[in-house]
């Protein structure tokens, strides 16, 4: 219930004098209240979330299917049946990802695979979290997650994979410890894994844990760029085009889920894939405290701060009420 991902919400939602009560010490369940109102939340999702719309949404050969079939552009994908039909996909795309059907933070998600040694990695990688799997076409562009709530735009951030800097001196090892310790103090879960997809990645460019980069030289380490694997967020909320956010919110609309996010791999052409869908995304730093905002304004919008339009009229009529008062002390 401390975690970064309920502290954000509680945090905002005790300055507008909502109550918070904890109904489970272990899991992150907790119900607000104001006024006669009560909702449970579970992190970002509550109970306005129906529960055919979230596994909609969550299932990513679902929502990838969905999605298609509603004219939107999608990888292609296919469910993981036997390793030959497998060997099939890549062949016929090249570099694939291979992933859990229903999985968070980049869990047993292993990209750019492009040989047989590699698929049969992947495969055992992502059965670790899921026996069902997905193949899925390899496309390129930068990682952007829109946010909705109430199928509304709030933001958007740019998710970029895991780096470390080198000094000179310090193997690839070593800094990827370092960063995981400065990460700790801040937020636990922006940890970097110390494991084979990552080495994977490092080998990629010619390098291994081992290897000792020069100083100030970038090092990516993770080929995914989520958050909980290490990577680095950055709102971009007011770069992003109006076609764009439109086309976010259609779908938000379609799936009617309060608080949504939309996954895009977006490159300089325009061209774009809607890669995933998050219907409990983390609302946590840097944009958590925006999104929290909007989440508590549409879950008690009798706790919503007045508009500038509002605070001036409000003060206009508090004016009029003081002017007779004055004119009577003079």
């Amino acid at each position: 219930m401390d975690s970064i991902y309920t502290t954000t919400i509680t945090k905002a939602a005790a300055k507008r004098g909502i109550r918070i009560e904890v109904l489970d010490p272990v899991l992150p369940i907790f119900a607000l209240y104001h006024g006669n109102k009560a909702v449970r939340c579970y992190n970002g999702l509550t109970d306005f979330t129906g529960g055919a719309s979230f596994h909609l949404a969550q299932d990513k050969g679902a929502a990838n299917r969905f999605l298609r079939k509603n004219g939107f552009h999608v990888p292609a994908q296919e469910c993981y049946t036997t390793f030959k039909r497998a060997v099939s996909f890549l062949e016929h795309h090249e570099r694939i990802v291979v992933k859990p059907v229903s999985q968070w933070g980049g869990r047993g998600v292993s990209t750019h695979v492009s040989s047989g040694p590699e698929l049969a990695a992947a495969i055992a990688f992502s059965k670790r979290y899921s026996d069902e799997l997905l193949l899925e076409e390899c496309v390129h562009g930068d990682d952007w997650r829109l946010i909705y709530v109430d199928c509304k735009f709030v933001t958007a951030i740019l998710r970029t994979p895991a780096a470390v800097r080198g000094n000179g001196f310090d193997t690839i090892r070593s800094l990827i410890r370092q960063k995981n310790a400065r990460a700790r103090k801040i937020d636990p879960s922006n940890r970097i894994p110390i494991d084979k997809e990552t080495q994977r990645a490092i080998a990629s460019i010619g390098l291994s844990y081992d290897s000792v980069p020069s100083d100030r030289q970038i090092i990516r380490v993770r080929r995914t760029s989520n958050y909980h694997t290490g990577g680095d967020v950055r709102i971009i909320g007011d770069t992003i085009g109006d076609q764009v956010i439109a086309m976010g919110g259609a779908i938000a609309r379609l799936l009617k889920i309060p608080v949504l996010g939309v996954d895009i791999l977006w490159n300089e052409n325009g061209h774009h894939h809607i890669i995933e869908l998050s219907p409990d995304l983390a609302i946590s730093p840097p944009e958590g405290e925006i999104v929290a905002e909007k989440f508590l304004d549409f879950l008690f919008p009798e706790t919503k701060a007045p508009a500038d339009h509002e605070v001036t009229r409000a003060e206009n009529a508090i004016n009029e009420l003081r002017q007779p008062f004055a004119r009577t002390i003079a």
